[in-house]
């Protein structure tokens, strides 16, 4: 039988009656639960179905997924219409990556994959280029803000 409060996502320590249970025991627990249910997707007229069978699977670090995707994943759909394939984005928190699946016939997937490693690359460089500004205008701040030399005239 699978608690309530361990699917509702509650800790699983208090998930019995709110009455403690050891680690271990909630762990065990754990182990018995099925997998979590994937995300029901219907399947856009346009993909063919024999393409869902070998996906390319890729890793890319969790933050860039908003500058890449946008915010709530928005272009997705358009991404999506634009290459004839199918993404999925999954961040997984405790690395800190988001894994990329992308469906679709191989020269499509290798395509689409090289963009999104494309599009990483200048979000990459561009938060590097913004660091160095950063680091660049606080030093310059802190030079300014330091005691002054006396300059000597030139005789």
């Amino acid at each position: 039988m699978v608690d309530v409060a361990v699917a509702a996502g509650a800790c699983p320590a208090e998930a019995q009656d709110g009455k403690q249970v050891p680690a271990a025991a909630s762990q065990s627990s754990l182990l018995r639960l099925p997998r979590p249910v994937p995300r029901i997707r219907v399947r856009p007229w346009w993909f063919p179905v024999e393409e869902l069978t070998d996906p390319l699977v890729f890793h890319l670090e969790a933050w860039l997924v908003d500058p890449i995707f946008g915010p709530d994943r928005a272009t997705i759909p358009k991404i999506e219409w634009m290459s004839q394939a199918l993404l999925m984005v999954d961040v997984v928190d405790s690395e800190g990556l988001a894994e990329i699946t992308v469906f679709g016939r191989p020269r499509v997937r290798n395509r689409v994959k090289s963009v999104l490693l494309g599009l990483a690359s200048s979000h990459r460089e561009r938060r590097f280029r913004g660091e160095k500004m950063k680091r660049l205008e606080e030093f310059l701040k802190s030079r300014a803000a330091g005691p002054q030399t006396p300059q000597t005239p030139n005789a």
